[in-house]
């Protein structure tokens, strides 16, 4: 039985190697989709980060004779003061000011009086590309706002500590290799999409794409058993699967060093034994997602009809991921009965350098393969049956 298992296996291996397109997707496509993705986004908002903490705060100010101090002082505070336009509220409108401060007329008469002196920020809160200005422009009217009662204070004789009941001390026990998961957070995602990529294409060609062709009912025919022969194709479709997943892995370590993160205090620190880790921990995914894919192309009777009906399928391991993304949660017993979230939270552990739960790990892998055995099995029995022919 293993001679012909073997001999089934090494047939789909070969098939696959000899189609270049299929190849090329499985192994050059999906492997590095991820890691240049992730290259190319972290260097440019890292870098984009960088360069907005030194530039200066451009800020179109109306009525600026009327409070010199505050001008002064935003000048001061790294901010390139500007000619307001004629309609702050249109020039917010159609994008040519993020933010316009307005100084009315009577702001010096209330300043004066040591009543609150009323200033406008003209702002649309509906524009994303407008709130870092936004937000740098009333911290810095906050700040203004805050030095001058702790000055009013004192000129009365009152300690400014006195208004403030609580000093709030902020201890951050992070670490520069934790925060790293800000970073690499969608890494996970990565090396689950690479998975699915590399059992795809062979899933739909082992089963729908053989029934297309006319070769699969010889196949059926010969002395080989359809168990034997759907361990067979399994073991090809797992194997280029991990071999793709192995590969995005590899690709990542490789590329973490090209990211600038310690100028944010971040270490990036995805060395090999990470990456091992890493594999490891994703790799009964495999299994699970060939199987999966197998018996779901096992009802089509064409390779356009399977690759509709997987595409949809493509999706549904990610839907626990991207739930994990929209309600963040620390990592408990429950999440490691769920493949693909399993794996995200369990590589997440590793990236930020914690222990991880060995009885976490234990559950996700037991259930990870369980689950993809069953499929196997289910897609074994399929096989049996004569409607499998179409």
């Amino acid at each position: 039985m293993m001679r012909k298992l073997w001999i089934v296996f090494r047939k789909e291996v070969v098939d696959n190697l000899r189609d270049r397109r299929t190849l090329l997707t499985v192994l050059v496509f999906g492997p590095l989709f991820g890691p240049l993705l992730y290259l190319g986004l972290m260097n440019v908002i890292i870098n984009k980060q960088l360069a907005d903490m030194d530039q200066p705060l451009k800020l179109p100010v109306q009525g600026a004779r009327y409070a010199p101090n505050l001008v002064d002082y935003l000048k001061q505070h790294n901010t390139d003061i500007q000619p307001a336009p004629a309609n702050p509220e249109q020039a917010v409108k159609d994008g040519s000011a993020d933010v316009v401060l307005v100084i009315p007329k009577d702001y010096a008469t209330a300043f004066i009086a040591g009543k609150p002196a009323v200033v406008q920020l003209v702002m649309d809160q509906s524009k994303d590309s407008a709130q870092k200005n936004i937000n740098r422009t009333r911290d810095l009217l906050q700040g203004y706002s805050q030095e001058i009662a702790a000055l009013r204070l004192l000129a009365r004789g009152v300690d400014p500590s006195a208004g403030a009941p609580l000093a709030i001390e902020t201890v951050d026990i992070s670490t520069p290799q934790s925060r790293a998961v800000l970073i690499l957070g969608f890494v996970p995602y990565f090396f689950l999409f690479a998975a699915i990529i590399g059992a795809f294409y062979l899933a739909i060609d082992v089963t729908a794409g053989e029934r297309e062709r006319g070769s699969l009912e010889p196949l059926l025919t010969t002395s080989v058993a359809r168990s034997t022969l759907i361990c067979g194709k399994l073991a090809a479709v797992t194997l280029f699967s991990a071999v793709s997943l192995g590969l995005d892995v590899v690709a990542l370590a490789w590329s973490q060093g090209l990211i600038p993160a310690t100028k944010l205090n971040i270490v990036v620190d995805f060395g090999w034994h990470t990456a091992l880790a890493a594999f490891l921990l994703t790799v009964p995914f495999c299994l699970l997602i060939a199987a999966l894919l197998t018996v779901v192309a096992s009802f089509t009777r064409s390779y356009k009809e399977a690759q509709t009906w997987l595409s949809f399928i493509f999706i549904l391991p990610m839907i626990p991921v991207f739930s994990l993304i929209m309600f963040p949660a620390e990592p408990s017993l429950w999440m490691m009965w769920v493949p693909a979230l399993s794996q995200d939270v369990l590589v997440t552990t590793v990236i930020k350098g914690a222990a991880l739960n060995y009885a976490f790990v234990a559950v996700s892998v037991i259930t990870t393969l369980t689950l993809g055995l069953l499929l196997a099995w289910l897609a074994a029995w399929l096989y049996s049956r004569e409607k499998v022919l179409g």
